[in-house]
Formats: structure tokens, sequence, C-alpha cells
């Protein structure tokens, strides 16, 4: 037994640190990733990241189709090197479109970079198509998974990243002592040390589970065996004795059944809501700033009372999301200027609601927010819009976000408060629903 348990201890070691990889970009088990974008549009999608381990030297994809029939064409693959805005081509590989897409997973192999922790790379993707065959797409995700990465499709940023996995030959015990150690003297970083180390851990291990398994000879005086008095299971004549176990369970069980009637008699909201925030990947989002992610993130906030989602917009900012109406509905939202800078010096803010139908722009709330200045902006306020109008019907619902004079930003990050369309609950209204 002893032998056993010290076993699979280091052999959980060894796989820990001679065959799990670290330090590699990855998105492959993301929680969703319905998301495809297309390679056959003319500037294909790139997707750039930060590997953490040395010797990177391939990138797993998931291949889609967009159709049932044969890929034809080539699949170009290439890999630049990112140094700020300067981008050094690598390598380029390609290969054939149909074989590309047979697989669902797809290995690119690429020739090893011995020293590429901490660099940024950039992988790019293009499906050059002969004829009228079906285009060759990735599998993406739908929210922001890699911190430093970005994903462009057709030279438009996306709130997502690409599924990938990289690979590398060195992403195991160098990544100890590079990146874990790295705080560490530099002698005790050495090899020497590690080993010396790692073995003296491993001899303390062996003797504890020797120990535990009583392999060891134990010293300890002899004591006086007691016996032990029978214990009734019943009390006196007429008297039944509730057993330990029923009077543990007792408590749990009156905690259950509240739980189930407390379920049972919650009230039921009499309407419904699409949350915009949750949304967020199938908005159609431009920016004046540099990365999407810099001018646009999802944060809690208060207001004089409980956290709120809200939707950071910096200026200038466009969100809009293409929405089937139902029947009833109508738009809820806040508009504020975000807490910490309510006493920073600014000129304030503009923020706009504009709803888009059939070509026809109708702004439907206009707010210019000056906290500094007006005591009564530091709030929230909220707008009400009713849709009922456009009942069964797609529109365009716009959030804009624009300095308020002479193109300065400064201390201005404006938040929309949970914005939402709400409708009521009966089947006769319809659902209102997102269109991608």
């Amino acid at each position: 037994m002893c032998g056993l348990l010290f076993g699979a201890l280091v052999a959980w070691q060894v796989d820990r640190w001679l065959f799990t990889p670290h330090g590699l970009a990855s998105t492959w088990e993301a929680r969703d990733a319905s998301g495809i974008l297309s390679a056959a549009s003319p500037a294909g999608l790139t997707q750039t990241f930060t590997i953490g381990a040395d010797g990177f030297d391939g990138i797993w994809l998931r291949p889609v189709l967009d159709g049932t029939t044969a890929v034809h064409g080539d699949l170009v693959v290439d890999l630049h090197a990112v140094a700020g805005e300067r981008r050094v081509r690598l390598t380029r590989l390609v290969l054939p479109a149909g074989e590309a897409a047979r697989p669902a997973s797809l290995h690119v192999p690429l020739p090893q970079i011995h020293h590429s922790r901490g660099r940024t790379y950039q992988l790019g993707l293009r499906h050059v198509r002969r004829g009228q065959g079906p285009a060759l797409g990735f599998r993406a995700t739908r929210d922001d998974v890699l911190p430093t990465g970005r994903c462009f499709a057709d030279g438009v940023e996306q709130w997502g990243d690409l599924v990938l996995r990289t690979s590398s030959r060195r992403a195991t015990l160098p990544y100890w002592l590079h990146e874990v150690l790295r705080p560490w003297p530099a002698w005790l970083r050495a090899w020497p040390t590690v080993l010396v180390l790692v073995l003296a851990f491993n001899l303390l291990l062996a003797w504890t589970c020797a120990s535990a398994s009583g392999v060891l000879p134990q010293r300890s005086a002899a004591l006086p065996a007691v016996r032990a008095a029978p214990v009734p299971a019943c009390g006196p004549r007429g008297v039944v004795v509730t057993p330990p176990v029923l009077r543990l369970a007792r408590p749990f069980l009156l905690v259950a059944i509240s739980t189930c009637l407390l379920v049972a008699l919650w009230p039921t909201p009499v309407r419904r809501t699409l949350d915009l925030i949750d949304h967020l990947p199938d908005a159609r989002i431009t920016t004046t700033w540099r990365s999407l992610h810099e001018g646009v993130s999802r944060e809690r906030v208060v207001f004089f009372g409980p956290l709120r989602r809200v939707i950071v917009a910096m200026p200038s900012t466009r969100l809009a999301w293409t929405v089937e109406v139902p029947r009833g509905s109508v738009l809820q939202f806040g508009a504020a200027m975000r807490p910490d800078m309510w006493n920073r010096e600014s000129d304030g803010i503009t923020m706009d609601v504009v709803i888009e139908h059939r070509g026809a722009r109708l702004p439907v709330a206009h707010f210019t927010l000056v906290p500094m200045l007006i005591e009564t902006h530091k709030n929230e306020h909220p707008g009400y819009v009713p849709l009922d109008r456009w009942a069964g019907q797609q529109i365009t619902v716009v959030f804009e976000t624009t300095p308020e004079r002479w193109g300065n930003a400064v201390n201005d990050v404006p938040v929309w408060v949970e914005p939402r369309i709400e409708w009521p609950r009966a089947a006769s209204s319809g659902e209102a629903r997102i269109v991608r």
C-alpha cells in the first residue's frame, strides 16, 4: 500500500513537471465557442496572442464548413512576430482547403521558435477559393478569453477570440524555472539546486508515506485494553430513542422542505427581459480607440444603492443591436458617468440613443452630463422608450457616446446602466430576439 501511494504521488509529479504544458495561449476550453468566423473574406482572419513558454512549434484550430459540399482552394496560414505596431512575417504555409476542413481539429505545424517566451505573435488565416464552393470558417468564442489577444475578421475587430491551442516542446519544467521560480535568487533557480530540492522533497514524502502505512516500526506504550459498555438501542420501556443519524438529518430535511415551498410560492415575473449586456458579443461595435476592448467593457458600479451592471463605452463609441420587437415591449436603460469620475475635471459627455428602421434614424434619448459642474448629474439618469410601434419588425437599437466639446475626452467615462428590452410574458406578445 505504501509503495502504491508513493508511486502515485511520484507519477503525478512527473506528469505535472515533464508532460503538462504551461504558459501556452489557449481558448480550447472556452465556455461559449459557438461563434463562426469566415476565412474567405478579402482580409481573412487574424488573431494575436502571447506565448509564455519557449519552443513554440504549432497551433491547433477548429475548422467549420459553411456548407456540406466539398471545399476548394487553398488555406494560406501566416505567422508574424509582433513588436508594437511592427509586423515581421516568420513563416507562410499553404494547405489544401479540402484537407484542412476534414478533421474536427486542424493542427498547423510551425518551425520551432526556441525563444518564444513573453513574445506576441499574429496568426493569419485566409481561404483562397476556387469557383463557387463553400467558404471555410473557424470556430470562435463569443467573449474575450485572451486578455492580450485581438481578433479581426475582414479587418473588423471581434469581441471574442479564435478557438486555438498553441503547442511547445519546452512548455513544461523550463516554465517552472522561468515563471514560477522567478522571484527566487539565481542560485536557487539553478538546475543542481532544483534537483537537490526535488530529491529531498521525495525522500521526505517516502518517509511520510511509510509512516502513515505502518511500514516503519513505531514505539508506543502498551495501554490496557478497555472494554466499552454496550449502548442500548432504545431507552426505557415505551420510549423510542432516535438514532444520531436521524437527529443530524432533521435540520437538513427542514431546510430542503422550506426551500421547495419557497420556490413553489415564489411569484413569477409578469414581464420577460432581454439583457443587452449579455448579448454584447452580438452588437456591432465601432470605437475610435485603438482596441475594441480598450473602448468597451462590462463592469459593476454603485449609484447610491446596490451593484448595477453597466457597459463602459469610452467616447467615441457606437453600440448597435438588431432586434426583433415583440408586442408591448419597451427599451429601458440608464445613462451616467462612472462615479469615480464625478469630481474630476471634465467638460462633459454626450450620450444618445437612436432607433434605426428601414434606413431612417429616430433619436429617442439625449443626455449631456457634466457631474463636476452640476450636482444633479451625479447619479443614474433612467430612460424609457416604448417600442410597440415597431412590434413584429426588426429595428436597430443604437447607443452612442461622444465628447461634449472639441473632442476632449479627458476624465470622461460614460456608462450605459443595464440596457434591456422588456415585454409581457403572454405567448401572444412574441419574443425579443437578437439578429446576429
